[in-house]
């Protein structure tokens, strides 16, 4: 079984469920608004490293994301 390659072309198929996910759990800690949780989330140094395929945050779980956003 040929299984496909992870490349910066191709990883962001596997992100929006997870950013989702942590805009929900950023909204339900702060409050406020989805658009306003989203705002933090993609101003966020965890967000930039998502964007990159190269990091592999993209293997971290939404929890672990949250997790990373809220050290920052």
């Amino acid at each position: 079984m040929n299984v496909p390659e992870i490349t910066q072309d191709n990883f962001r198929i596997l992100i929006p469920g997870k950013i989702a996910r942590v805009v929900s759990l950023i909204q339900e800690k702060d409050g406020g608004t989805v658009i306003e949780a989203m705002l933090k989330f993609y101003n966020s140094k965890i967000y930039s490293l998502l964007e990159q395929e190269r990091t592999k945050t993209w293997y971290m779980s939404a929890l672990q994301l949250f997790q990373e956003y809220q050290q920052e």
